[in-house]
């Protein structure tokens, strides 16, 4: 044992007046009577009682030096442990596992925050903490503080996410020159259920176990894919952390189906450990949003539930108004009949892009112009000569338009001389400044203008002709990337159908809603069904755990790391309720006692 103050221990020598007070005598005061006879039976009676009164004053004494005793050694802060006192900054991991219900029926993130407001109780007047809660990022919910009050407060306010834990969110925290690794004490309070974990998890942290083994299953992924002849493709892998083999029913369901159909009744038998990854065919099954669930008891339901989607079909809608129509046409019907994510229209039937050549089609909102002729144009201010065959020099190169075209394999013959309208956006450009392919806006309107003559350059015949087409029209339409069949909590979605001037509604899956003017939303942070629309369409998205390691539950190889640590309430603490409880005793049972 050791003190915090030990100074405060000279406080002990105020048992010496407290003792002298119960050895002082009182003389009592003469008085003359003429009736000694009335008095004489009781001086008999009080002598007969002196030795009972003066063991009485001496357990009163005892009890009073005791609770004296026990005052002076609370205020000199008694450590039953040897802890070093640093002040302490506490995470507490509030990744998806956490979630799982202990064996007591409790979950493990309250299991953690119970365990952490013991640490806060404990605290010194020499000593304070910060709290923070980690799954994905981490999360600070309290400076470092000595109210146990504002601690706890901050404790209560950390709440269940769906986010894995990512170990690099604590890697700014124990670099082995971090201030933090110096100057604190680093405690992570978690049930280990997170990748890594045995392997390169920062020593400068201390690891308090949470919660005990558990059985769980869960799916870590999943996949639902339309396949030719009206069938889909439907693969999923599951983990367990049972022991032994159980028994499980996947029942998988299209929800925007009439009364929610089941497609498919599956018993499962599933071993120990990650299992092989299964595949199935569904027939006849209708795109919209699907679920695959696990019907079994086990100790955390949010990976018992895959969310997936398959969109309806929402072709983006071309026309083409070129004089040579035949290869653009041929390239839009390859594409039609393959992915079906392109469809030819007339140009009177309200395309989504107009592809032309030569002529600029200033009218339509999207537009694709090969071999710029025009002297006077909305998109571009000159127009020169045509000039020397060149090398492209590609100045964006992840653009969505470029993303699978080698371009430095094509001739841009037929280009001239142009210089693009104010603001325009230069994709590719010729070793001269010369753009060659460039994007532009004017009046809400877009236009991609690829600077050669297909004819003379022999584009046509080259595979990157419908390469490049299929990468302008669905940049044009903000569709290069649709939404994926499953996404995992803080995932990127982009939004399909984006345009800078428009907006898209999103739908949580708690049926808010919310606006947004960017390309991309998230991090996806709720499970269930996300709903995105806009004037291009509407989509729906699934987030699901599919997780492997927060689905295993057995954490069993965590070793818990932490040092000597105080918890609970400190001994000072129940040395005053003692003491208390002494005075509270004394009174009661020597109120009426008198000196002298």
């Amino acid at each position: 044992m050791n003190f915090l103050s030990p100074s405060l221990l000279w406080s002990l020598l105020a048992l010496l007046p407290l003792a002298a007070i119960y050895f002082l005598k009182v003389r009592p005061r003469k008085r003359a009577t003429t009736a000694y006879f009335l008095w004489e039976k009781i001086f008999s009676e009080k002598k007969a009682s002196s030795l009972f009164n003066r063991l009485r004053d001496l357990l009163s004494l005892l009890l009073m030096a005791l609770a004296f005793a026990m005052i002076a050694f609370a205020l000199a802060q008694p450590e039953l442990r040897n802890d070093t006192r640093k002040d302490l900054l506490i995470l507490i991991d509030q990744s998806a596992s956490m979630a799982a219900t202990e064996h007591n029926g409790t979950s493990r993130l309250e299991l953690a925050k119970s365990k952490a407001s013991d640490l806060v109780i404990a605290l010194g007047g020499n000593q304070r903490a910060a709290i923070a809660g980690i799954s994905r990022d981490l999360t600070y919910h309290s400076h470092f503080s000595g109210s146990p009050r504002a601690l706890t407060d901050a404790i209560d306010g950390i709440q269940q996410s769906n986010f894995p834990f990512d170990i690099k969110a604590i890697s700014s925290l124990s670099s082995s020159d971090s201030q933090w690794v110096q100057d604190y004490r680093i405690l992570l309070l978690t049930d280990g259920s997170f990748a890594g974990a045995g392997q390169d998890f920062p020593t400068q942290i201390e690891v308090i176990k949470i919660g005990e083994p558990l059985d769980n299953v869960g799916f870590v992924a999943a996949d639902l894919q339309s396949l030719p002849g009206n069938v889909y493709g439907f693969y999923f892998r599951i983990a367990s952390s049972f022991k032994k083999t159980v028994k499980a029913d996947l029942i998988l369901k299209n929800l925007d189906a009439e009364a929610g159909r089941i497609f498919k009744y599956i018993p499962l038998e599933i071993s120990p450990g990650e299992n092989e990854a299964e595949i199935f065919e569904i027939e006849d099954a209708p795109p919209g949003r699907w679920t695959a669930s696990l019907d079994i008891d086990d100790a955390l339901d949010k990976d018992n539930t895959a969310y997936l989607t398959v969109p309806a079909p929402q072709p983006i809608r071309v026309a083409v108004a070129a004089e040579n129509r035949y290869f653009f046409e041929t390239s839009i019907l390859a594409f039609e009949q393959g992915t079906g994510k392109l469809k030819l229209v007339a140009s009177d039937d309200a395309p989504d892009i107009v592809i032309s050549q030569h002529q600029t089609a200033s009218s339509a909102k999207n537009n694709l112009i090969f071999t710029p002729s025009d002297k006077e144009s909305v998109w571009w201010e000159k127009l020169g000569e045509e000039i020397d065959a060149i090398a492209p020099r590609i100045l964006i190169e992840d653009h969505p338009m470029l993303r699978n075209v080698d371009i430095t394999t094509i001739d841009f013959l037929g280009a001239r001389e142009i210089e693009p309208v104010e603001g325009a956006l230069i994709l590719v450009e010729s070793e001269d400044g010369v753009p060659l392919i460039y994007k532009a806006k004017q009046d809400g309107n877009t236009a991609l203008i690829v600077n050669l003559d297909p004819v003379a350059s022999e584009f046509y015949f080259s595979a990157w002709f419908p390469a490049l087409i299929h990468g302008a029209t669905t940049h044009l339409s903000g569709r290069e990337n649709d939404p994926a069949t499953l996404y995992r909590p803080g995932d990127i979605a982009p939004i399909p159908g984006y345009h800078e001037d428009q907006s898209s509604t999103i739908t949580l899956p708690d049926a808010s809603t919310l606006n947004s003017d960017d390309r991309q939303f998230g991090p996806l942070k709720s499970l269930g069904f996300y709903q995105i629309s806009n004037p291009g369409g509407e989509w729906p998205l699934g987030v699901s755990l599919s997780s492997p390691a927060e689905s295993n539950l057995d954490n069993s190889s965590l070793v818990e790391t932490v040092q000597a640590i105080s918890s609970g309430h400190p001994p000072a603490y129940w040395l005053i309720v003692l003491a208390i409880l002494l005075l509270t005793g004394e009174s009661i049972l020597y109120h009426r006692r008198k000196v002298g």
